[in-house]
């Protein structure tokens, strides 16, 4: 859902300033992907699930990179509709 908030902001900002609001900018998605990133990390935070990834050998970066790769296939595949 993150994920659907960030591309509806991008395609907004993408509008103001006339841009195709689909493509790809990897500005923007940065911004956004970090924002999710954040969001993700306090959210594991606060639920003390740092503490399972610990016991799992797993360090919180290590834990949420896929989630990076995976923001930028779903981007990347999107922009191919733009």
């Amino acid at each position: 859902m993150l994920w659907i908030a960030g591309k509806i902001a991008n395609a907004v900002t993408a509008y103001i300033v006339k841009l195709p609001p689909l493509a790809f900018r990897p500005g923007t998605e940065l911004i956004v992907c970090a924002f999710e990133v954040a969001v993700f990390v306090a959210f594991v935070r606060r639920a003390n699930e740092d503490i399972l990834l610990g016991n799992l050998g797993l360090r919180l970066p290590v834990a949420l990179a896929p989630l990076v790769v995976v923001h930028g296939a779903l981007s990347l595949v999107l922009s191919q509709f733009a």
